[in-house]
């Protein structure tokens, strides 16, 4: 959440500093729904028990906000939206499996 909040700032800044650039950039914001991916990736992992599966989700939710920092400095062309749609697709397993597992404890 933090590092969602410092990108809004960030935009903001840049909207303010160049308002008449800013209306013929396409600027796709990404970071608010990156939040969300990694929140239910998270939510997620406080479902599974301890284990070895619970410690594989907490380094890649890590990997995931690391990369996503720290995407300026890798030089691979577009490597931040590659992050980004490994979280989307990863969340959207993530949300099924907890939906799966809290309709199997409902039903008994």
């Amino acid at each position: 959440m933090i590092l969602s909040l410092k990108d809004h700032y960030q935009f903001l800044e840049t909207k303010n500093a160049n308002p008449e650039l800013f209306e013929l950039i396409n600027y796709r914001i990404t970071y608010d729904t990156l939040f969300l991916f990694v929140l239910i990736i998270g939510f997620y992992e406080m479902l599974t028990k301890p284990g070895w599966f619970k410690t594989i989700i907490r380094i890649f939710l890590v990997c995931i906000v690391l990369a996503t920092q720290l995407s300026g400095f890798i030089p691979i062309e577009d490597f931040y939206y590659g992050v980004y749609n490994t979280a989307w697709f990863s969340s959207v397993v993530v949300f099924i499996l907890a939906l799966w597992k809290i309709m199997k404890k409902a039903s008994r």
